[in-house]
């Protein structure tokens, strides 16, 4: 070989190997950069920042009442689902929010003086007043209003049962669109519906009043005496990005538990990603019932304000409208051998194809799980955080072999795992697994 032809080889194989270097490096790139490759910290890591200490937090555990059922063993449970075994393709970390305004306020009464005149009570006419409440009653239509001083939650209602059928038979009855506008404009004019209760989501029930003044399930428009309007509030669980690896199976998991999906998109090390938020509700001690309910009827020419409202349940929060941290779920296999040994909370079982009627303690053989998701709960009593719940449901084999529906709650966070608060900084980390919870 002469020296130009080795020269010429020389430079033929160097342009090859640059060529093949170039390559190599544009791989590595491509891999590097793959979706699932970068993922922020806040989105694998429980910040757990809602608290300085854990022992500050975890001394807010929830607790949640349970229905009474009269079985002398513990039911056996059994888990069935579609594809025959558990979906765990949910967060490992959620959003938890902080509960603010608590605690007594100084103006408390002459705010309920206020809400009073606004129903048309007399606000100087306080029948009974205390460190607890505050209660006004109208004798000439028996109207009633009570108040608690502390957080100012309210309860309106009338005494006038009979009254409330009599006028039903000679007024016009609403619809339920109808009643769901008038309880909307109530809750305006009194100036306590939050912006968390404003979206277009309510259920309604139709109620009837038996002789003894119990409210059950009226089985159609015409039998009803009145309409009950839930008014339903969310609250944004995790936000999935969906550069991620496992993204789309987490994403198809929550769309299937009908959880309210909301697409955007954020700025991850400085590039622009899609993202997925999830909104779920925010569920009662009942989840057939929300924490505010309005009663809507035919109109009352009697009442000087809210002519066709005869009751209105109003126990509820305000929560902070970002998160104050994230936090650690245990697995949902794990809280579904939870539920198996009886340590969940019974909350609905509608033994009597009734949502309306009062629960009375029932003997259950058998409750079988056909589907878990999560919520947030708020009970019936102030608590310092709106934490997340495994909500349960499925069919519940009574006596003589009757079905019923029944919902379950169990608390989500991981307690044993919540640690002191954790800085999180904004620093980018490879994650293989992406948000998919190793259970």
């Amino acid at each position: 070989m002469t020296l130009t032809e080795a020269a010429f080889w020389f430079k033929r194989f160097s342009k090859v190997g640059i060529g093949i270097v170039l390559l190599v490096i544009l791989i590595v790139f491509i891999v590097w950069k793959r979706p699932g490759g970068e993922v922020p910290l806040k989105y694998i890591t429980a910040s757990c920042a809602c608290t300085p200490q854990a022992k500050d937090f975890t001394s807010s555990i929830l607790t949640i009442p349970s229905y009474e059922i009269t079985n002398e063993t513990l039911p056996p449970y059994e888990f069935q689902t579609e594809s025959g075994k558990l979906d765990d393709n949910l967060p490992k970390i959620v959003n938890v929010y902080e509960y603010v305004n608590l605690g007594a306020q100084i103006n408390a009464r002459a705010e309920a003086m206020i809400l009073a005149k606004k129903m048309g009570f007399n606000p100087d006419r306080i029948r009974k007043e205390g460190d607890k409440e505050y209660r006004w009653k109208d004798s000439r239509t028996g109207r009633e209003l009570w108040v608690t001083s502390e957080d100012l939650n309210f309860k309106l209602f009338t005494s006038d049962l009979d009254g409330i059928s009599r006028i039903r038979k000679e007024g016009d009855f609403p619809s339920p669109e109808e009643a769901i506008k008038s309880a909307t404009s109530a809750l305006n004019s009194l100036g306590v519906l939050d912006s968390n209760y404003t979206a277009d989501k309510f259920s309604t029930y139709l109620v009837k009043i038996e002789d003894d003044g119990v409210f059950t399930e009226a089985d159609s428009l015409i039998e009803a005496d009145l309409i009950r309007v839930d008014f339903s509030r969310t609250a944004s669980l995790i936000t999935v990005p969906m550069n991620i690896e496992g993204a789309d199976q987490m994403v198809a998991s929550l769309q299937r538990r009908d959880m309210i999906a909301i697409e955007g998109s954020e700025l991850i090390n400085d590039e622009r990603v899609v993202t997925t938020e999830f909104v779920t509700l925010v569920l009662n001690d009942n989840p057939n019932k929300s924490n505010i309910s309005v009663y809507v009827g035919a109109d009352n020419e009697e009442y000087e304000e809210l002519e066709n409202i005869y009751q209105i349940d109003f126990k509820t929060w305000s929560v902070s409208p970002t998160s104050c941290g994230t936090y650690p779920l245990i697995g949902a296999s794990v809280a579904e051998e939870k539920v198996k040994n009886g340590l969940g909370s019974l909350v609905f079982l509608n033994y009597d194809e009734d949502q309306v009627a009062p629960y009375s303690p029932q003997e259950i053989k058998k409750f079988l799980i056909t589907e878990i998701t999560l919520a947030y709960y708020e009970g019936s009593v102030a608590q310092n955080y709106l934490q997340p719940i495994y909500f349960f449901s499925g069919i519940a084999e009574l006596e003589n072999s009757k079905k019923a529906n029944f919902h379950i709650y169990y608390p989500a966070i991981d307690y044993e795992n919540v640690t002191d608060e954790v800085e999180i900084k904004e620093v980018v980390v490879e994650q293989k697994g992406g948000l998919l919870p190793s259970l």
